[in-house]
């Protein structure tokens, strides 16, 4: 699909399939610094990501305007909307944070508890086997590479539909979970039963964002800190989702079961937060599907 569509009185008009993401992020943006400038809260360091993201749009407009290769001006479109909504989402998990609700990691376990899952007994079992805990590591670390590697294949396979369907997917379940965990706060697995601490990198800011001790963050120091729902999962089903009937389905689907059977340990997390992530999964799913239909009429 092309970032142009057609000319209006001699102008290039915009495809409302590419101008509707952007007013999205716009609108989230405006927000976010409505909130920023009345709150103690500061972001540093991000102007690289608008520099960045103003040569992607650039790639992209040139490429599709002059039909040299629609393919390129794609991947470049959607990787420029992923690094924005990726700063924008961090940050809407930073602003939720200092809601500063009281922490449920007591009702969380008790929940998992009665679904018969020992977090304690799983984390053990892994630690005891170095192999299966390398596996799981890189499987965990692989949502980012999984993402970017499928804007590229989805470009080049022609698959626009789908590289549209996975962001706006991804983006509107980043804005819920967002939302979510700072209604829902909890401080992880790691931190309610005090072991493996040192990987539980994002505690000082999110300790912090609570207490209100901290309130300057660089971009490039932010930290994953939300634990219900977690965003991990509802990444892995989505990448599952956006190869169904594609060549690739089979590997993506392995890597991704791999994914989501090392959330609990690498990221930290509940059973109860990756059953969280799955009915967001759905309904972030239904409300992609109502907007395509809506930019498609």
């Amino acid at each position: 699909m092309n970032l142009m569509q057609g000319t209006v009185n001699g102008w290039q008009q915009i495809s409302p399939q590419k101008l509707a993401p952007m007013l999205f992020l716009a609108a989230l943006a405006l927000g976010e610094a409505l909130w920023i400038h009345a709150h103690p809260l500061v972001f540093s360091g991000t102007e690289p990501v608008f520099w960045t993201t103003l040569i992607l749009l650039s790639i992209s407009w040139a490429y599709g305007y002059s039909g040299r290769s629609l393919a390129l001006s794609e991947m470049s479109f959607y990787a420029a909307l992923w690094i924005v909504t990726a700063l924008i989402g961090a940050m809407l998990t930073y602003i939720f944070a200092t809601l500063n609700l009281p922490l449920l990691d007591a009702q969380f376990t008790r929940l998992d508890q009665a679904l018969g899952f020992n977090w304690l007994a799983f984390y053990g079992f892994v630690q005891q086997h170095p192999l299966l805990r390398a596996v799981l590591t890189l499987a965990y670390f692989s949502g980012l590479l999984q993402v970017f590697f499928s804007i590229i294949y989805l470009s080049h396979c022609a698959r626009n539909d789908r590289n549209e369907e996975l962001w706006w997917s991804s983006s509107i379940a980043l804005m819920l979970t967002a939302l979510l965990s700072g209604l829902l706060p909890a401080g992880g697995t790691l931190f309610f039963h005090s072991v493996g601490l040192e990987n539980a990198v994002h505690l000082p800011h999110f300790m912090a964002l609570r207490e209100g001790s901290l309130n300057e963050f660089a971009f490039g120091d932010l930290k994953g800190i939300v634990t219900f729902p977690s965003y991990h999962t509802t990444i892995a089903l989505l990448l599952i989702h956006a190869y169904r009937q594609l060549r690739l389905f089979r590997w993506v689907l392995a890597l991704n079961i791999l994914m989501l059977i090392s959330t609990p340990i690498n990221g930290g997390h509940y059973l109860v937060d990756m059953l969280g992530s799955g009915v967001v999964t759905v309904f972030s799913i239904y409300l992609t599907r109502r907007v395509q239909y809506f930019l498609q009429r």
